[in-house]
């Protein structure tokens, strides 16, 4: 039986299409029986002339005494484990909110993967190991889960097997306080990254599992985009995931991550912590429960608190009380604020991944894919008042389409900068010759009653999610894949696909293995840098010199004639190099040469 999905809510958040539905279970299939070391599993016929298996667990249930610890290995089960339906999402606060109150969804219970594999492939029919291609979703790392994203197309096109997995999100997933640390059981208990720690859990399952579905443990690929795509960052700094691991891409991703200080002090102590650290969010739960009438007494109350006291209380308090005391962003579909991926000495570095990568003996040095979109920020711009009105209070429309393409423009850039070419930089002199970059370009989307979709989206952010599993394999197409030319669209699906399963199978993309399509050669010093992929409907697919660095930006800022105030300038500045992603390029030294010496960051409000 096919799988059927009746969606109730299709949502974006950074990079993460969000489904909440049911699925009517297929039939099981005898081909699909597995042999594990934790017990036999049986799968289905999927869509594209493949096998799956979803919702194996690979760790035990993070709940209870086990929340805000590493995950544990799962146990044995009995009987055979019939892997038909997706497990539950992790917990998560939906992007949205009914009668001015949030809508919170999923389970703590959700460290489970899915496995796809060819059916003519897959044992029993052949011996033969495929590479594996491990999918890290993306949403801000509060959002999404593995459902929204099924690989038919990639596995059947590629002849590969590909894995999804689930990892705790939000506070759950990172969370920096010293009373977890001074609880800690086992080692990693005391790190402040357990949805990092969850992946390497899922990628330990997939070394020690994977050959029973006729992949090869020996050729792992992890990939993802967004968050998904900072995770695969990080993991490449993580000892813990060090030949668990071969290959790796980055789609849309970012080095960025953050100090301890920041994640778990007060916000007024002399090494500051953010407004939504750790200290504070245990400030917000005190007040919230009535403990502490303010904030003062609620910080003189935790301090009073013993480690094993306040640890206690934290892990018995119920999903929804905890996310009551969450900061929301003020962007509504990025969910709400919580310091990830952070520098806690364990299993990521205390200093800058730029720092890390300089050194390949200080990472996990495999072969890498870096890329963004070109108009990354268009997603997140297309919905704002300041570039956008309304008509009939339902179509959109552009004020000033020059101002829109120059400030999106900005943003877009800076995310290329931070994430693909000033990394591709200093990775090349690390792994010479094994690092690649592209930038997605296709923006050939039809006009839609009046609306200019190519003009209001373009290369948007996450688009090209859809290229690679399909556009009816994520979540119900989103409106800004809308297909103009639906030849020109296949063949650049079916050329991504191609570099990106050659590139698993053999650590270069090379053409793909189809002589049709250009070489994509790695990051060169000089030259040709990086893959611009493009609709042969416009400008097709072709290497290119174009590159965008941080001073790049900050040039452009000081020239721009459009910034005739100097409030406009600083303003730009923060919002590029403090907000905006990353602040790891932040200085105080060029804010006060730009003349913003009477400003401080926290007066100019965050993204736009």
């Amino acid at each position: 039986m096919k799988k059927r999905t009746i969606s109730i809510l299709a949502v974006v958040g950074v990079g993460a299409w969000l489904l909440v539905g049911w699925l009517a279970s297929p039939s099981p299939s005898q081909q699909t029986l597995r042999h594990l070391p934790a017990g036999d599993v049986i799968g289905f016929e999927d869509e594209s002339n493949t096998y799956a298996w979803l919702g194996i667990p690979f760790a035990q249930a993070p709940i209870g005494d086990l929340r805000w610890r590493s995950p544990r290995p799962a146990g044995k089960w009995q009987g055979v484990l019939e892997a038909l339906e997706y497990s539950p999402m992790c917990a998560q606060i939906l992007p949205i909110r009914l009668f001015g109150k949030d809508l919170n969804f999923g389970d703590e219970d959700c460290l489970y993967l899915n496995v796809w594999a060819p059916r003519e492939t897959a044992p029993p029919n052949s011996t033969a190991k495929r590479p594996v291609m491990v999918w890290i979703h993306g949403g801000a790392n509060t959002l999404g889960g593995a459902s929204p994203a099924e690989p038919h197309q990639l596995v059947s096109r590629g002849d590969v097997v590909a894995v999804s997995l689930q990892y705790r999100l939000g506070l759950f997933g990172w969370f920096s306080h010293p009373a977890l640390r001074d609880t800690a059981i086992e080692p990693l208990d005391a790190s402040s990254n357990f949805a990092l720690l969850d992946m390497v859990a899922a990628l330990q399952w997939v070394r020690d599992n994977i050959d029973q579905f006729g992949g090869d443990p020996e050729n792992v690929t992890i990939f993802g985009q967004s968050a998904g795509a900072f995770d695969v960052i990080a993991l490449l700094a993580a000892p813990q995931a060090k030949g668990l691991f071969h290959k790796a891409i980055s789609q849309s991703g970012s080095l960025h991550t953050i100090p301890r200080d920041l994640a778990e002090n007060y916000r007024d102590d002399v090494s500051a912590g953010l407004p939504y650290s750790s200290r504070e969010f245990v400030n917000n739960l005190l007040v919230n429960e009535g403990k502490a009438q303010n904030r003062e007494q609620a910080k003189q109350l935790q301090n009073s608190m013993g480690a094993s006291e306040l640890a206690a209380a934290l892990r018995a308090k119920p999903v929804d009380e905890l996310f009551k005391s969450a900061v929301r962003r003020a962007t509504g579909t990025l969910g709400y604020q919580v310091p990830t991926n952070i520098q806690d000495g364990l299993v990521l570095p205390g200093e800058h991944l730029l720092q890390v990568f300089a050194d390949p003996s200080q990472y996990n040095n495999v072969p890498l894919i870096l890329g963004s979109n070109r108009d990354e920020y268009k997603f997140f711009l297309s919905g704002s008042p300041r570039f956008v009105e309304k008509r009939f209070g339902l179509l959109p429309h552009l004020k000033d389409p020059a101002e829109y393409e120059r400030i999106s423009g900005y943003f877009s850039d800076q995310w290329r900068a931070v994430g693909v070419d000033e990394p591709a930089r200093v990775l090349q002199r690390s792994q010479a010759g094994n690092v690649y970059a592209y930038r997605f370009d296709w923006a050939n989307q039809p006009t839609r009653f009046g609306v200019e979709m190519a003009q209001l989206f373009g290369a948007a952010h996450g688009i090209e999610v859809v290229f690679l599993f399909g556009r009816a394999q994520v979540s119900r197409l989103p409106r800004y894949a809308k297909v103009r030319d639906e030849k020109s669209w296949n063949e650049l699906s079916a050329a991504m696909t191609s570099y990106w399963t050659h590139f698993a199978r053999t650590g270069t993309p090379g053409n793909g293995g189809d002589e049709s399509l250009p070489q994509w050669h790695g990051w060169r010093a000089d030259g040709d840098k990086k893959l611009l992929l493009d609709s042969n409907a416009r400008d097709g697919i072709r290497m290119s010199d174009a590159t965008v660095y941080v001073d790049d930006l900050k040039q452009r800022i000081r020239d721009d004639k459009k910034l005739d105030t100097r409030y406009q300038r600083c303003e730009l500045y923060t919002q590029l190099f403090h907000y905006a992603l990353s602040n790891d390029f932040w200085s105080d030294e060029e804010f006060e040469q730009l003349g913003c010496g009477q400003y401080r960051p926290e007066d100019f409000s965050g993204i736009l």
